[in-house]
């Protein structure tokens, strides 16, 4: 141990611990002493500048100190035709019309109306329960994660839905050019890719009965445009076995990356008992729905399907 010698009983001209590692610190310290020395003497002030410019120099320094201190400003606001507001997938409520409410999602590139209150004038909690995003990052309807969710709004009291869905065309569309699809074909295979009822033989089978399914032609881009109905689960409302949910849906196609269409949905959904308190608005929630010109923040479908978050 250090303590069991004295500094007489070391070998000669070898220093005791503290008095060498003090012989190593010091010229060190006497470098750092020297170099701050001289960068203060060259952050003083020439003698030779007159008061005035020191004066404007300490307010241009404080100017920019202040500065940093500025919190970051939201996107300079812009305007979508029909619709306007800024440049975040937050609803925009301004320009809706009564008893409505916008949303716009610039990743994605759509927006459209979404009802607020039933025909009865009793109103709605929509709440975003999924905020817009990539669909890299969204969830996925079904195991092969072909269908995924990009964002939805939901009231909690009386189960009312309005989902947006992208994925790729497959099943019959996926051989077909998009000029022969059938309204019929697309919403079924919309709703297969939704669904996760499987038959014995591995295949997947959707829940939904397609009441009607009709194209439309906005701006020179063809709209799907289905109803149907499918058997939905108890809720506080109605806690019976059997119940059904109806809803009114809207495809349409935007190409990816590689030139091949994925398919972008809009779901309006509630309770059967509801249905004819709520057709009206769904439907213009459906008319509304949109494919907008996209923006720097736009991120297609496929692009960096690895970057999940």
């Amino acid at each position: 141990m250090l303590t069991a010698h004295s500094q007489g009983t070391l070998p000669r001209g070898v220093k005791p611990f503290t008095q060498a590692r003090q012989s190593a610190v010091q010229p060190a310290a006497a470098g750092r002493r020297k170099q701050a020395a001289v960068q203060c003497a060259a952050a003083k002030p020439d003698a030779s500048i007159s008061s005035d410019a020191s004066s404007s120099r300490r307010q241009a320094l404080l100017a920019a100190a202040g500065a940093a201190l500025v919190p970051c400003m939201p996107a300079a606001a812009f305007s979508l035709p029909g619709f306007g507001g800024q440049e975040s997938a937050a609803p925009v409520a301004e320009p809706a019309p009564a008893g409505f409410k916008a949303l716009y999602d610039p990743t994605l590139a759509y927006k459209f109306l979404y009802p607020v209150q039933g025909a009865s004038g009793e109103q709605l909690t929509m709440t975003l329960t999924r905020p817009p995003e990539k669909y890299s990052s969204a969830a996925p309807l079904s195991a092969d994660a072909r269908q995924r969710i990009v964002g939805e709004l939901f009231d909690l009291r009386k189960f009312v839905t309005a989902s947006v869905t992208v994925g790729p065309a497959s099943g019959v569309l996926k051989d077909l050019p998009q000029q022969e699809w059938r309204p019929r074909e697309v919403a079924l295979t919309v709703l297969v890719d939704r669904s996760t009822a499987r038959l014995s033989s591995g295949q997947r089978t959707a829940l939904n009965d397609v009441i009607e399914a009709r194209t439309e032609e906005r701006n020179g881009q063809t709209y799907f445009v289905y109803e149907h109905t499918s058997q939905g689960s108890p809720t506080v409302a109605n806690p019976r076995a059997e119940t059904y949910r109806h809803a009114l849906a809207v495809t349409t196609t935007r190409p990816g990356l590689d030139g091949k269409p994925y398919l972008f949905t809009l779901n309006m959904s509630c309770p059967q008992s509801l249905w004819a308190d709520m057709a009206d608005g769904f439907k213009t929630a459906v008319d509304s729905f949109t494919l907008v010109e996209p923006t720097n923040a736009y991120i297609a479908p496929d692009q960096n399907p690895w970057l999940f978050f």
